[in-house]
């Protein structure tokens, strides 16, 4: 079964972050702490992907709002366990965020220089990479209702080229992917990604791809305490 993601406390780390240099000295506003209430938003069970392990590395710029964003993101699924890292423009980690099972464990360190929740980019991934339709379709438009969601693709040339997130109530759609490309292997090498409620925008370029062996993982391991 899935389930709506729970609202966490996210566990900010103070040690072992650079300081920024002066291009990036004056204040910013705070992340959008209403984005990880999106009531929107489903998690499915790792233990319920079906998907082979694998990393995926993404460049991803866009809006939110009027703020242009610019971040780079590892994504890996492996040892039943879904991680996504964020990296800031000046090489440092931003967030980190661990799903396994149901359980959810995010680390935020620089999040005003890529101005998004890790739980945020969390709910993305899922739409992106897991909330399709459960099987390869054949061309043209195929929905079904999933979690309260019309959920509609569009198929051309044998894959996927748009996924819509639609409310029931209305006929708005909240969230439209578009991918460009045919997997490769895993995803369409590059992804675009509106999401009309919160008013962003991102384009995603997914720059290296590949399954990995179960037993790959590229855990981050803590520095030793001084």
């Amino acid at each position: 079964m899935t389930t709506r993601a729970p609202r966490l406390l996210l566990r900010l780390a103070s040690a072992g972050v650079l300081v920024c240099s002066a291009a990036c000295a004056s204040p910013k506003p705070p992340p959008n702490h209403a984005l990880v209430d999106d009531d929107s938003a489903v998690l499915i069970p790792t233990q319920q992907l079906s998907t082979p392990p694998f990393m995926v590395v993404q460049r991803v710029r866009g809006k939110f709002g009027t703020q242009d964003v610019a971040f780079e993101c590892v994504v890996q699924f492996s040892q039943g366990k879904l991680t996504i890292t964020g990296i800031t423009p000046y090489t440092t980690r931003a967030f980190v965020v661990e799903q396994d099972g149901l359980d959810v464990h995010a680390e935020a360190f620089m999040l005003r220089d890529v101005w998004f929740e890790p739980l945020q980019v969390l709910y993305d991934v899922h739409r992106t990479f897991f909330r399709g339709l459960p099987a390869s379709q054949t061309n043209g438009a195929h929905e079904q209702v999933d979690h309260g969601e019309f959920v509609r693709e569009l198929w051309q040339g044998g894959h996927i080229v748009e996924r819509r997130f639609h409310a029931l109530a209305t006929s708005a759609s909240l969230i439209v992917i578009s991918f460009e490309g045919a997997p490769a292997p895993l995803i369409a090498p590059r992804v675009r990604l509106y999401n009309l409620h919160y008013s962003y925008w991102l384009e995603i370029e997914n720059i290296q791809q590949r399954r990995l062996d179960d037993g790959f993982s590229l855990a981050v391991e803590k520095a030793p305490a001084r």
